[in-house]
Order: C-alpha cells, then sequence, then structure tokens
C-alpha cells in the first residue's frame, strides 16, 4: 500500500503539485483565519467574564483574608481575657461559698426573729388587755390627783384664814413675851 501511495505522488508533475500545495496552503489559511476570528472573539468573552470574575475572586479572596485574620485577632483577645476572667470566677465561686454559709445563719437568724416576733406578739396580746384595766387606773389617778390639788387648796385657803385669825393675838404674845 505505502508502494502505490509513492508512485502516485510520483506520477504528478511539478506543477500540479505546486497547485495541489497552494491550494492546501490557501485552504489551510482559511482554516486558521477562521480559527484566528474565533479564538479572538472567544479571547473577547474570556475578557469580557473572566477578567472581571478574577478581579471580583480576588477581591473576594482579600476580604476573606481580612475577615480571617479578624476572627483570629478577636479570638486571641478573647483568650487573654478569659485566662483574666477565669481567676476571677475562681475567686468569685469562693466568695459564693462564703456566702452560701453567711445566708444560712442569716436564716437561721431570720427564723430565730421569727419566733420572738411571735412571742412578741402574744406578749403585746396580753399587754393589750392590760391596758385597758391600766387605762381605767391611770383614770382614777387622774382623778384623785384632782382631788387632792382641790383639797390642797382648800388646806391652803384654810391655813391662811388660820394665820389672819392666829397671827394678830400670836404678834401680841411675842411683843408680850421677851
Amino acid at each position: 500500500m505505502m508502494t502505490e501511495t509513492a508512485t502516485q505522488v510520483n506520477d504528478i508533475s511539478d506543477e500540479e503539485q505546486e497547485y495541489l500545495e497552494r491550494t492546501a496552503l490557501l485552504g489551510l489559511e482559511y482554516v486558521l483565519a477562521d480559527f484566528v476570528r474565533e479564538f479572538q472573539s472567544a479571547t473577547k468573552r474570556w475578557e469580557r467574564i473572566a477578567f472581571p470574575a478574577m478581579v471580583i475572586f480576588a477581591l473576594l479572596a482579600i476580604s476573606g483574608f481580612w475577615l480571617i485574620y479578624s476572627i483570629t485577632e478577636d479570638m486571641h483577645l478573647m483568650s487573654q481575657n478569659l485566662g483574666g476572667m477565669s481567676k476571677n470566677i475562681t475567686t468569685l465561686t469562693s466568695k459564693i461559698g462564703h456566702m452560701d454559709k453567711n445566708i444560712s445563719q442569716l436564716v437561721v437568724s431570720i427564723d430565730q426573729m421569727n419566733s420572738n416576733i411571735a412571742n412578741m406578739d402574744v406578749s403585746i396580746s396580753k399587754i393589750q388587755g392590760n391596758i385597758s384595766g391600766m387605762s381605767n387606773d391611770i383614770a382614777q389617778m387622774n382623778y384623785s390627783i384632782y382631788t387632792m390639788t382641790w383639797n390642797t387648796g382648800v388646806m391652803s385657803n384654810d391655813i391662811s384664814r388660820l394665820n389672819q385669825s392666829i397671827g394678830k393675838p400670836m404678834r401680841f404674845m411675842n411683843n408680850f413675851l421677851p
């Protein structure tokens, strides 16, 4: 088979061979021109689509990096602050334990106060019953003091009249007796 093709190529004249080569080159030129046109249109499409997409991707990558950097910085600050907070929380838990003991004592004291107030209520009820009797006694004392004041006034008048009636003879007697 190879020998037949080689003989056929040798049977073609140089002019025909040149014509065939030119025709083949011309066809190749048309094909390459179409390829170049298609490649240029594809390039324009890529320029319209790919380059803005690459810019957007770059912006997204930069913003993603910034976001990750900000988050790691915030996490670092949080970890530093949590270290100090853990010490404070330890202190707080010990103080809460103290407070729990004090509150237990406070509850016991309040219970004692409640029982004392209940006893006071009973005592005040008894006193209230006695106060009405005391009120009557005070009213009687008030009347007795009024009576004593009146009688003292009467006695004062009587002594004044006695002084007036005995005073002159007593002066006479004082003058008479040295």
